[in-house]
């Protein structure tokens, strides 16, 4: 008899490719993000002047340092509630960077990681007294990620290649190695997620990102600034030109959900004692993520997701290295 066609499960539920940023978490006051010309809530790419001042800043605090980048730190938390992950990104040759490798890999992410002599790229997160964050980037030599280092295999034997508008920000190499890697996901058959990631940074590569999405993507995040910068609309259900699967976040008030044929929306929990919302999005995508892999009805994909966002606002820093199995059975 003839034999039937198996699937044959991926190595890996997520491949990220992403800004490796080391985070330098600090707390600051709001006169500090004025004295440093520094936008409150966005991500800015830092000055040589307004640099050296954050080194400064950082000398006479204890800042929290942790890997970081948006598609990072949902893998991160990804892996923590079970799905398999993998990384692709640069680091320069120095301590930062191989602690970089180093903590995904005690996490169970494997990293695929060129490793460039220079130095690693910081993002310097600062957090005010409301909790909001401010991002202050020194990219190093995390935009050096180039096609020749995308590994074929790697994006077909992934279930999904991740990454946001972060690594399309200037005419680098990581911008055209992930154009690269969206080829080779279209041929070999791996979906495509994409995060909006920051309103700041849509406005100045819109017409980019525009041409970019053309081709559609299989899911598309965003919350709802970045969802208006994009199409100029308040019709969130435009993004579906987009994408088949759009997930709108809405802080406070809750996410959506949607395909052209399916709508769903969930509150998120509330949180009285906010420390840091650095992270929230990305955590959320993460038990999003968990959902959609479950094959587990939108509403409860949303409901996994805001109870991570919940979990990690309470505490300083966007990740957490908690476990968790069968997040499902116990939100």
């Amino acid at each position: 008899m003839p034999r039937k066609n198996v699937r044959v499960p991926k190595k890996y539920q997520i491949t990220a490719i992403s800004d490796a940023l080391t985070d330098i978490i600090m707390e600051v006051q709001d006169a500090d993000l004025k004295a440093l010309h520094l936008s409150k809530g966005n991500s800015i790419e830092l000055t040589r002047d307004n640099l050296r001042e954050l080194q400064k800043i950082a000398r006479r605090r204890a800042p929290t340092i942790s890997p970081g980048g948006s598609p990072t730190n949902v893998i991160y938390g990804a892996s923590n509630l079970g799905l398999s992950c993998a990384f692709l990104g640069c680091v320069g040759s120095d301590d930062y960077g191989y602690d970089y490798i180093n903590n995904l890999r005690e996490n169970d992410i494997d990293t695929y990681v060129s490793i460039k002599k220079g130095k690693s790229g910081l993002c310097y997160t600062l957090i005010s007294p409301d909790g909001e964050r401010t991002f202050g980037l020194d990219f190093g030599v995390a935009k050096q990620l180039h096609e020749f280092e995308i590994l074929h295999s790697l994006i077909a034997d992934s279930d999904f290649l991740h990454f946001s508008a972060y690594e399309f920000r200037g005419d680098n190499p990581i911008n055209h190695a992930t154009r690269h890697a969206t080829a080779i996901a279209r041929k070999k058959g791996t979906k495509i997620s994409f995060d909006l990631g920051d309103s700041f940074v849509i406005e100045s590569i819109r017409p980019h990102l525009l041409e970019f999405l053309q081709d559609r993507v299989d899911v598309l995040f965003a919350n709802e600034d970045e969802a208006r910068a994009l199409t100029r609309s308040q019709d969130e259900r435009q993004l579906l030109r987009f994408a088949d699967l759009v997930v709108v976040k809405k802080g406070e008030k809750g996410a959506v959900a949607f395909t052209a044929k399916e709508e769903a929306h969930v509150e998120s929990y509330r949180v009285e004692d906010v420390k840091d919302t650095n992270g929230a999005g990305d955590n959320f995508q993460a038990g999003f993520f968990y959902g959609l892999f479950k094959g587990l009805p939108l509403t409860t994909c949303l409901k996994i997701g805001h109870f991570l966002a919940a979990n990690i606002i309470r505490r300083i820093g966007a990740q957490s290295k908690v476990k968790i199995q069968g997040i499902e059975f116990i939100i």
